[in-house]
């Protein structure tokens, strides 16, 4: 570096770029709709009829909390019998056996994760909750009007404690 010369050309493409993003950001908050209160929360683009369609079935059921979690508890039960029934085979190679094992442990586990998940979610005020477990990631369902970005960053947390899945895989579905 030279005597006396104080920037250079690399602090003045950083000093650039600095101000390139500031002024992006800006515009961005600038020009972003006032409209969504919540995080995640969408609106859609179309008729007025179309917009009540959505609305209707985004709404949930009186007892789809509990239909949902019976119909989870139904084809868990059929998925662990076909798997008892294939441990039962005499003719069943030992490898085939430790998969079926190892798969019975992994249904088992899903079981007490969602479980975690649910019951964590009620102490912190959420009444009704469905947590599903796949394998690619977890859903979070949740009776709400909304989610507040502090109420989502619970759920998040969670859910990564809980199953360690990264937060791009969880998705969280509010429901009314």
């Amino acid at each position: 570096m030279k005597k006396g010369k104080v920037f250079g050309k690399s602090q003045l493409t950083v000093a650039l770029m600095v101000i390139a993003l500031g002024g992006a950001i800006w515009l961005n908050t600038k020009y972003l709709p006032s409209s969504t209160k919540y995080l995640g929360e969408t609106s859609y683009v179309g008729n007025s009829s179309s917009d009540k369609a959505v609305e209707t079935s985004a709404k949930a059921d009186k007892d789809y909390f509990a239909e949902s979690k019976e119909e989870r508890e139904k084809a868990r039960k059929e998925a662990v019998e076909l798997i008892e029934e294939t441990l039962d085979n005499d003719n069943l190679k030992e490898k085939d056996k430790k998969s079926a094992l190892a798969k019975l442990e992994e249904i088992a586990g899903r079981i007490e994760q969602e479980s975690n998940i649910e019951t964590l979610l009620k102490a912190k005020d959420f009444k009704k909750v469905l947590a599903v477990i796949n394998d690619t990631g977890v859903t979070v369902i949740v009776n709400s009007e909304g989610l507040t970005s502090s109420q989502t960053l619970q759920i998040q947390d969670i859910v990564t404690n809980e199953t360690n899945v990264a937060l791009a895989n969880i998705k969280i579905v509010p429901i009314k």
